[in-house]
C-alpha cells in the first residue's frame, strides 16, 4: 500500500479546510439528501445543511424540488426542522412561495412600495434534483455531469437497492465531534470489527474473512464481508427472513462518495447514512433504518416482526455508538501528528477514498 498518497492529518480541522472541502467537494459534487420515504405526503419536507450552505427539498403535490433554504426577504430560513410537513412558507412575516420558488402571497402586499416586476426578482434559488430508485440528489452545481455519469455502474446499484427497501421505521440526526472523513474511513474497512465490535458483528460471524466482490468507480465503492458462522437453523422464529428480496450472506456495504453510506446485514435490514459536515471537527450523521421488502407478496407476523426490527435498531446504534467513541478520540489526537495513515491492505477502500479526495482538492 503506497502511504505516501493519503490525507495529511491538518485536513481533518481548521476553518480553511471547511471552505476548501465545500468549494471543491460538496459544491462540484451530486450529494445525497434523503429518500422518497422522507416524501410520502404533500407538504413533507427535509431539510439539511452542508457546512453552513442550508438546503431544502419538498413535496409539492407528488413533485420533489429543491432549494437554498432561505427566505429572499430577510433572509431567515425558510422550513427550520430537520423533517416535517408544511406549506412553502417563511414563518417569520408569513412569505409563502410556489413550487418554482416564485413568491405567492406577502401579507399586507400594499406596504411595499415596489412593483410588481420588482416581486418577481424575489426568489428562492432552486437546486438541481435527481432520483435514483428510492434515494434523493441533489446539486449545488447548476451544470454537473449527468447522474448516470456521476454514479457509473453504482447507479444500477442503488436502484437493486432500493427494490429491496421497505418502510423506514428509525430517522435521527447524531451530531457527532468528528470530521466527515474520519466517518468515512471507518466504515469502509473491517480491520477494527474483531476489537470494537466483538459483541457485535463480530460476535455474529462477520468480519473475520477478507473482503470480498470489491467494486469502485470514481470514489464509490462496495465490498461484501462474508460470515464465517452460519446461522441457527434450529431458529424457526426467524425462518420468516428467508423470504426477503435483498437475500445475501454478507455484511454487505456501499460507500458513495461524498457523502452515502448504506449497509445490510444478510438483507435483514437496510442502513442508510447521510454525513452532513459541519465543520471540520464536527458533522451530523443522519440515520434512517429500512425494513427489509418481502418477495412473492410475502407478509409476516406484525408482532414477530417489529420486535426483530427493534433488535435491530438497538443493535446497529449500538454499533454506531462503538465507533463513535473511538472517532472522537482521534479526532482530538489530528492536531498533534504530522504524517499521513499507515495502512494495509484491509484498509483499500481508506486509499481509495483518499485518492478521490486527493484528486478533487
Amino acid at each position: 500500500m503506497d502511504n505516501t498518497k493519503l490525507i495529511h492529518p491538518r485536513f481533518y480541522f481548521g476553518d480553511s479546510i471547511k471552505q476548501l472541502e465545500f468549494d471543491k467537494i460538496f459544491s462540484k459534487n451530486w450529494i445525497f439528501a434523503g429518500m422518497l420515504s422522507d416524501f410520502s405526503e404533500n407538504n413533507a419536507f427535509i431539510t439539511l445543511n452542508i457546512f453552513d450552505y442550508p438546503i431544502v427539498i419538498q413535496n409539492f403535490n407528488g413533485e420533489l424540488r429543491a432549494f437554498q433554504n432561505i427566505c429572499p426577504h430577510r433572509f431567515n430560513r425558510i422550513q427550520t426542522e430537520a423533517k416535517g410537513k408544511d406549506f412553502f412558507i417563511c414563518r417569520y412575516h408569513n412569505w409563502s412561495f410556489d413550487k418554482e420558488g416564485n413568491v405567492k402571497s406577502i401579507p399586507r402586499k400594499n406596504s411595499f412600495n415596489d412593483s410588481q416586476q420588482d416581486f418577481n426578482c424575489l426568489k428562492v434559488k432552486s437546486l438541481l434534483i435527481e432520483i435514483v430508485g428510492k434515494f434523493v440528489f441533489v446539486s449545488l452545481d447548476q451544470n454537473p455531469v449527468s447522474i448516470k455519469e456521476y454514479l457509473g455502474v453504482f447507479h444500477s446499484k442503488l436502484i437493486d437497492v432500493s427494490s429491496a427497501i421497505d418502510y423506514n421505521f428509525y430517522f435521527e440526526d447524531d451530531v457527532q465531534i468528528i470530521n466527515w472523513k474520519l466517518i468515512i474511513e471507518n466504515v469502509v474497512e473491517a480491520y477494527h470489527c474483531p476489537a470494537i465490535h466483538q459483541n457485535t458483528l463480530y460476535n455474529m460471524g462477520f468480519c473475520r474473512k477478507s473482503e470480498v466482490n470489491n467494486e469502485y468507480y470514481n470514489g464509490h465503492s462496495v465490498a461484501d464481508y462474508p460470515k464465517s458462522d452460519k446461522l441457527d437453523e434450529g431458529n424457526k422464529v426467524l425462518k420468516y427472513l428467508d423470504n426477503i428480496e435483498f437475500k445475501h450472506d454478507t455484511f454487505r456495504h456501499y460507500f458513495i462518495f461524498p457523502n452515502l453510506l448504506i449497509s445490510s446485514t444478510e438483507g435483514t435490514s437496510i442502513y442508510v447514512g447521510n454525513i452532513l459536515p459541519v465543520n471540520s471537527e464536527k458533522s451530523v450523521l443522519r440515520k434512517r433504518f429500512y425494513s427489509p421488502k418481502f418477495r412473492d407478496n410475502f407478509i409476516p407476523k406484525d408482532a414477530i416482526h417489529k420486535a426483530f426490527l427493534e433488535i435491530v435498531k438497538t443493535s446497529i446504534n449500538q454499533i454506531l455508538e462503538e465507533d463513535k467513541v473511538v472517532l472522537e478520540q482521534i479526532q482530538t489526537n489530528m492536531p498533534f501528528v504530522d504524517k499521513t495513515y499507515f495502512l494495509g491492505k484491509e484498509e483499500a477502500r481508506i486509499n481509495l477514498f483518499h485518492e478521490k479526495y486527493l484528486e478533487l482538492i
